[in-house]
């Protein structure tokens, strides 16, 4: 797996930190609240910190949105690592568990379902943690592929797409989980090499 990098100095001055704390808890809120269009400088306004205090800790908007991402990135991960090592007959439902949770991680901050989806430059701070996104999906994908359990013929990439799809829908309705669900099931249900029993009319 990709590491991820350190987000902040490991020892930061008891003012620097509680800075630097205030502002994530700023933007946290505003990305979380579905208003991830606000500015840097509006962010620094509302954490009671200058903009220079901003900008050293986060010289851009995508440095504050890596550090929003990291811990839950980093715990996707993790989690990655762990449901390779699962038999080999568990791997289909390693990787739709796992695609559950990142579509989760995905829509939990405005606009990162599109970040997931852009070409991220290798300058970017989001650069590592876009790649260690999908180097987990990949390695989840080709064993699930290898094992027989998820068709051959779709690309990491497509992947992806996929889910940066679903992740969209539910960044935009989060109340709508129901929905996001349902096209969830379907996204899986077309992954697999072999179809899923019918649903039962008690089911439905």
């Amino acid at each position: 797996m990709v590491e991820l990098a350190e987000t902040a100095p490991r020892q930061l001055r008891a003012h620097a930190r509680r800075n630097r704390d205030r502002i994530l808890a700023v933007a946290r809120d505003a990305f979380a609240n579905r208003n991830g269009d606000i500015s840097l400088n509006e962010v620094a306004r509302r954490a009671g910190v200058g903009t220079g205090t901003l900008f050293r800790h986060f010289p851009n908007r995508d440095a504050l949105l890596e550090a929003l991402m990291h811990d839950r990135t980093e715990a996707l991960c993790t989690e990655a690592e762990r449901l390779l090592g699962v038999p080999a007959d568990d791997a289909g439902s390693a990787l739709f568990e796992w695609l559950t949770d990142l579509v989760d991680h995905v829509a939990a901050y405005q606009g990162v379902s599109a970040v997931l989806l852009a070409e991220q430059d290798a300058d970017s701070a989001l650069h590592a943690a876009c790649h260690a996104v999908d180097q987990a999906a990949t390695s989840l994908l080709r064993r699930a592929q290898q094992t027989g359990a998820v068709r051959a013929d779709l690309a990491p990439d497509e992947l992806i797409s996929l889910i940066g799809a679903i992740s969209w829908v539910k960044e935009q309705a989060p109340d709508r989980d129901a929905h996001v669900r349902a096209l969830l099931t379907v996204m899986i249900d077309g992954l697999r090499t072999s179809p899923p029993q019918a649903r039962t009319a008690s089911s439905q």
